[in-house]
C-alpha cells in the first residue's frame, strides 16, 4: 500500500489527464495521417526495387535485424496497400474507433517502414514511433472518441491517470530535450555560437531564419535559452513542488522553441510530433478552468440545459446522437428518447425529425438542430456561427432528409462498424508490467547513447530495439551544429550532345552558382536527407543506385536523341565560417555515371 503522502507526489510527478490523453490522440493520428500522405509523393522512388533503395542492397547494408513488412515485396502496388492500411489505422487512431488495434498496427507498420529506407530517416520518426508504441499502453480513447462515445461501460470518471505507461510516455518526451542537451557537448553551446552556425546550414534554413542569423546578439541569447531549457526544463517538470506553475512554464517555453523551429529551419514533422508529444504535460487544470468557463457562459443563457431527443425505435439515431455529443463536448447535454417526453414526441410524430430544446426551452428540428448543437459546443461554435444562415437550411435539411430515408441502411453500415461494445479503455497488470519493463530498458539505452553503461549492454539492445525502431538517439544539433553545407549539381549530358542540370531540367545549361534560398532546392525534407547522405561517405555505395534511378527516372519519358547517356553528381561544399567571414566552395564529384555502359566503380 503506497502511503497517501507518496502517492500525491507521484501523481504529481507521473500522472497525465485523460482529455489530455484525448487531444495527444488526435493530434497524433493528424500527424501521422499527413506525413505518410506527404510520403506518398515519393513512394515510388524511396520504397521499391525500382527507386534509389532496392531490398537487395538494403539487407546488405541494415542486415537480417531490419528485416519488415515492406521488405516482402518490392513492387509499388504492395507498398501503397501498407501505406493505405496504415493511413487508414492513423485516421482510426485520431477518431478513436477500435483505437488500441490501431495503435498496434500503426506502431508495427511504421516502424517496418522506417527500416525500409535508412537514407531518408529523420530525428522525429523514431520520436513518433516511440509516441506509439507509449499510446497503446495509455486510455487515450477514454474521451473524446468514438471508442467513448459506444462503450456499454462508462469510461474512468476520474480525469487523472497514473501508470507505468504514464510515466513511460512523460519521460519519453522529456528525454528527447535531455539527452539531447547532455550531447550537445561541442564548445558552440557554451560560447553562444550554436545557433548562428545551425541557421547557417543554408539546406535547413528558411528565409526567415538566414534573416535573423544576422543578429548575432539574438542567435547567441537563443543558443543560450534552448540550452538551458533542454537541459534543466525535463528535471523541472518532475519536481514536485509548485508542480503547475512550473509545468505550464516549461510546456509553454519547449512548444515556442519548437514554433521557432517550423519558422526558422526546415526539420520536417520533427517540430508538429514535438508539439503533439509536450500536450501530454497539459494539466487537468487548464481543462477545468475552460470547463468552467463553458459552464458559466451556458447559465448566462438560462437554467435549462441542452436536451437532445431521439426516435427510441432507431438504433442508428442514438449512436449518432452519442457521437455528436461526444465529438462536439457537449458532456452535460442531457440524451433521451422523444417517446418518453410528450413534447418531444408530439414533434418527431409531426416532423420525423430528432429535437433539440436548448436552453432557452426552445424545440429546433432537423438541420436548426444540429446548428444549435454546432453553436454550443465549446469547439466549434464558430463553424456553427458560420452555417447558421438562412442559406444553409434548405440543403442541410435535405441532407437530413436523405439520412432519415435511408436510416435503415445506415443503421446496418453503424452495427457493423460502430457496434456498441465493452472494451476496456485503461490496460491491465500485464500490459502494465509490459510498459514498465519499456520503461527500464529504454531508459537504460538512453544512457547507452551517453556511453555512461557499458558498450556491451548497448550491443545487446541494439538489435531488438533497431527492429522496432524505439532505437533513439537524440543528437539533434549534437554534439555542435554541422559546419559543412552546400548544394548539389547533376551535370548530365543527352544522347544528342546538349547538356542539362538534371536537379533543374527547365534550365539552359548547367549552373554551378549558389541559389539564393538553397533549402528551398529540394521537393521535401526527405529528399535533402536522401541527397546529404549520399554525400557522406557512409552510404557512398548508393550512389550507383541513385544514378540507376536517375536513368530510369528520365529515360522513360524521353525517347531517341533526348535520352539521358551520361551524369556526374557533383557537391558544392560550403563550410560555415564565423559571422562577417566569406565561406569558400570546393567542387566534389561525387560519382560518374553511364545510362548505357557499365558504370565505373567510384567517382
Amino acid at each position: 500500500m503506497i502511503p497517501a503522502w507518496l502517492k500525491a507526489r507521484l501523481d504529481m510527478m507521473f500522472s497525465v489527464d485523460l482529455r489530455s490523453l484525448a487531444l495527444f490522440r488526435v493530434l497524433l493520428g493528424s500527424v501521422l495521417f499527413v506525413d505518410l500522405c506527404r510520403r506518398t509523393v515519393d513512394l515510388r522512388t524511396f520504397y521499391t526495387d525500382v527507386g534509389v533503395m532496392p531490398r537487395d542492397w538494403l539487407l546488405a547494408v541494415n542486415g537480417l535485424w531490419r528485416i519488415t513488412v515492406h521488405t516482402a515485396n518490392g513492387e509499388t502496388w504492395f507498398v501503397a496497400a501498407l501505406f493505405a492500411v496504415e493511413m487508414l489505422a492513423a485516421l482510426a487512431i485520431a477518431i478513436g474507433w477500435r483505437t488500441r488495434t490501431a495503435l498496434v498496427i500503426a506502431f508495427l507498420l511504421n516502424a517496418s517502414l522506417l527500416n525500409r529506407n535508412p537514407m531518408v530517416l529523420l530525428g522525429g520518426d523514431i520520436l513518433l514511433t516511440c509516441l506509439l508504441f507509449w499510446a497503446i499502453f495509455l486510455p487515450v480513447a477514454a474521451r473524446v472518441s468514438l471508442d467513448a462515445a459506444l462503450s456499454s461501460t462508462p469510461p474512468p470518471a476520474d480525469n487523472q491517470h497514473r501508470s507505468w505507461a504514464s510515466a513511460g510516455v512523460l519521460l519519453q518526451v522529456m528525454s528527447v530535450y535531455f539527452f539531447s542537451a547532455i550531447l550537445k557537448s561541442g564548445a558552440d553551446w557554451h560560447n553562444g555560437t550554436a545557433v548562428y552556425y545551425a541557421l547557417s546550414i543554408d539546406g535547413y534554413a528558411t528565409r526567415l531564419g538566414q534573416w535573423l542569423n544576422g543578429f548575432p546578439p539574438l542567435t547567441t541569447a537563443l543558443t543560450h535559452w534552448v540550452y538551458w531549457l533542454e537541459l534543466l526544463g525535463p528535471i523541472v517538470v518532475f519536481v514536485p513542488l509548485f508542480s503547475r506553475t512550473l509545468r505550464f512554464l516549461v510546456m509553454a517555453q519547449l512548444m515556442v522553441m519548437h514554433i521557432g523551429f517550423i519558422f526558422c529551419l526546415e526539420l520536417g514533422p520533427f517540430p508538429y510530433i514535438s508539439l503533439t508529444s509536450l500536450t501530454t504535460f497539459a494539466g487537468g487544470w487548464i481543462w477545468n478552468a475552460l470547463g468552467d468557463w463553458q459552464a458559466r457562459r451556458n447559465a448566462r443563457r438560462g437554467p435549462q440545459g441542452l436536451r437532445i431527443f431521439y426516435d427510441r425505435d432507431c438504433g442508428f439515431c442514438l449512436k449518432s446522437v452519442l457521437i455528436l455529443k461526444q465529438f462536439l463536448l457537449l458532456g452535460r447535454a442531457e440524451v433521451a428518447p422523444a417517446q418518453d417526453t410528450p413534447r418531444a414526441k408530439k414533434l418527431l410524430e409531426d416532423n420525423y425529425s430528432w429535437v433539440i430544446i436548448d436552453h432557452d426551452d426552445r424545440a429546433h428540428l432537423k438541420w436548426p438542430a444540429f446548428v444549435i448543437l454546432l453553436r454550443r459546443s465549446p469547439l466549434f461554435a464558430p463553424f456553427g456561427w458560420l452555417v447558421s444562415g438562412q442559406w444553409a437550411v434548405t440543403p442541410g435539411n435535405a441532407v437530413y432528409d436523405f439520412v432519415g430515408r435511408n436510416r435503415g441502411g445506415f443503421g446496418k453500415a453503424s452495427g457493423a462498424l460502430l457496434p456498441f461494445h465493452d472494451r476496456p479503455f485503461e490496460t491491465g497488470p500485464v500490459a502494465q508490467f509490459v510498459a514498465g519493463f519499456a520503461l527500464v530498458v529504454l531508459g537504460t539505452w538512453n544512457f547507452c547513447t551517453l556511453h555512461w553503461l557499458p558498450e556491451k549492454l548497448y550491443a545487446f539492445l541494439t538489435p531488438p530495439l533497431r527492429a522496432t525502431r524505439l532505437d533513439q538517439y537524440w543528437d539533434m544539433f549534437a554534439p555542435f551544429p554541422s559546419r559543412e553545407d552546400g548544394w548539389f549539381v547533376i551535370a548530365a549530358q543527352l544522347r544528342d550532345g546538349s547538356e542539362l542540370d538534371l536537379l533543374h531540367p527547365e534550365r539552359v545549361g548547367v549552373r554551378y552558382d549558389k541559389p539564393a534560398h538553397v533549402s528551398e532546392e529540394w521537393p521535401n525534407i526527405r529528399w535533402h536527407k536522401y541527397l546529404e547522405r549520399i554525400w557522406s561517405a557512409q552510404f557512398a555505395n548508393n550512389r550507383l543506385h541513385f544514378g540507376r534511378y536517375l536513368c530510369r527516372d528520365w529515360n522513360t519519358t524521353h525517347s531517341g536523341e533526348q535520352q539521358l547517356d551520361t551524369f556526374k553528381i557533383i557537391y558544392m561544399l560550403e563550410k560555415s565560417v564565423p559571422y562577417g567571414e566569406t565561406p569558400k566552395v570546393e567542387q566534389n564529384v561525387l560519382w560518374r555515371h553511364g545510362c548505357f555502359a557499365v558504370p565505373k566503380d567510384g567517382p
